[in-house]
């Protein structure tokens, strides 16, 4: 889990993640950072849309989808 929410702050160009909130909460999302994201996603496996993606609640909820799944 620590692994992946390295990759994401890395992405995400952040310090600190809040898993509580959504993606698309956060100013530093968008479509370059989603794309990004869902490329990282290959290495754990896993295929998603877009919008399934941007579907989660929270990150938390994302991160709980990409350990469930991971090959």
């Amino acid at each position: 889990m620590k692994k992946l929410i390295s990759e994401l702050c890395e992405i995400l160009e952040v310090s600190d993640l809040s898993v509580d909130l959504p993606f698309n909460s956060m100013p530093e999302w968008d479509s370059l950072n989603a794309l990004t994201v869902l490329a990282m996603l290959d290495s754990y496996g896993i295929t998603m849309e877009a919008e399934k993606l941007e579907g989660f609640e929270s990150i938390s909820e994302f991160i709980d989808y990409v350990l469930e799944n991971k090959r």
